[in-house]
């Protein structure tokens, strides 16, 4: 909630709105948050003094009209921005939603009219003509999206809109896009496991497009190939179009049941919850009978024990490459790829030969049994 607050502080003192502002459902879908979060972040303004009214189907009121909008006589025309989400604010990454909010702060006090919308346009394969109605934006509006996608980039590129991606993917499409590659933090992770003997590497490739899947099986390979060893797309990158707990769950019993792995590297936060809870099953423990990398970073990494090997954003010049496409349009030539760092962390250890031997699991409320090796290959 304190993310959708600070918006709507942001909007006041911009002048967005004269005397009345819009009702809790209208918000809501401006600031891709849920009724709900709105609505207390409405009684939480007024508490401090900066609305009155609500309730009983009332608009809310700004106090004293401070935040009334310039006379449409003599202002200029604004500048719109669109921040598109694929899901409300609430359900992403602590990461993004930072990254966000600075954005719309950062916009807001350079004099961009700032609105969100959620579309999912992350799960589609092609682009989708209700688009046209469904996208609030018209010719003079930027608009920038988080993970953004090819169909999207194509439907921006026949409307003829002003697009930037804050990462995803393009397919070769001539959007302008800042990201940190995952393929090169896989090459640094890769370069780590093996350098401490790991080849029984899994890194699993869940709701991805082909494109990123293409560069992480190709690092995946070399590595692998590398270090002496066979790669295997089934086994060292397994794939679902899918990203569900469930999913996860059957890809890492699916992989002990054959050869038990060594090492695992996620792509997502989630993913290495769900692979800590199956290991805890198989009283397997980090780093000392598995190791583990995540290919992101995420505030809740904090509580991880023992401290978690991952990967730091460039924050800062993520947020100053989108500000400097948003008002000057540099970045329109072609991708920016920004470094990562990586954070040691105590979660990579030595390649261990051994498993424990039949280790129960469960999956779907069933018992079942992993019948592993007592010697890797």
């Amino acid at each position: 909630m304190d993310l959708v607050v600070a918006a709507l502080r942001t909007e006041l003192a911009a002048g967005r709105w004269d005397v009345r502002l819009p009702g809790t459902r209208v918000l809501a879908q401006h600031l891709g948050a849920s009724a709900p979060t709105v609505a207390a972040a409405l009684a939480r303004l007024a508490a401090d003094g900066l609305l009155q009214g609500g309730g009983a189907r009332r608009a809310y009121r700004v106090v004293g009209g401070r935040c009334a909008l310039p006379d449409p006589r003599t202002a200029a025309t604004p500048k719109r921005l669109l921040l598109l989400t694929h899901e409300d604010l609430g359900q992403l990454p602590e990461l993004s939603r930072s990254l966000l909010e600075l954005l719309r702060d950062r916009a807001a006090s350079k004099g961009w009219l700032v609105d969100s919308q959620v579309v999912d346009f992350v799960h589609v394969k092609h682009l989708q003509r209700s688009w046209d109605q469904k996208i609030r934006v018209d010719a003079g509006t930027s608009i920038i999206a988080l993970y953004g996608r090819p169909p999207l980039a194509e439907w921006a590129i026949r409307r003829q809109l002003r697009i930037f991606f804050l990462g995803g993917s393009l397919d070769g499409l001539p959007v302008p896009m800042v990201a940190v590659k995952s393929s090169q933090m896989a090459v640094t992770a890769l370069a780590k496991l093996t350098a401490q003997g790991h080849w029984r590497i899994i890194i699993p490739l869940c709701d991805r497009t082909e494109s990123f899947k293409v560069g992480m099986r190709q690092a995946t390979q070399a590595a692998i190939e590398a270090a002496g060893h066979t790669y295997s797309q089934a086994y060292h990158n397994p794939e679902s179009p899918f990203l569900k707990p469930d999913v996860t769950w059957r890809i890492l019993e699916a992989a002990f049941a054959k050869t038990p792995p060594t090492a695992m590297v996620f792509l997502d936060w989630r993913e290495l919850v769900t692979a800590q809870c199956f290991l805890a099953r198989l009283e397997l423990t980090i780093p000392a009978d598995v190791s583990v990398i995540l290919l992101s970073t995420s505030v809740d990494a904090e509580w991880f024990y023992p401290p978690l090997s991952c990967f730091r954003f460039p924050i800062r010049r993520l947020l100053a490459t989108t500000l400097r496409w948003l008002e000057d349009g540099a970045g329109d030539a072609h991708p920016i790829t920004l470094p990562h760092d990586f954070v040691e962390g105590a979660t990579i250890g030595p390649a261990r030969t051994s498993r424990v031997d039949d280790s129960p699991v469960l999956i779907h409320g069933k018992r079942s049994t992993i019948s592993a090796r007592t010697q890797c290959p």
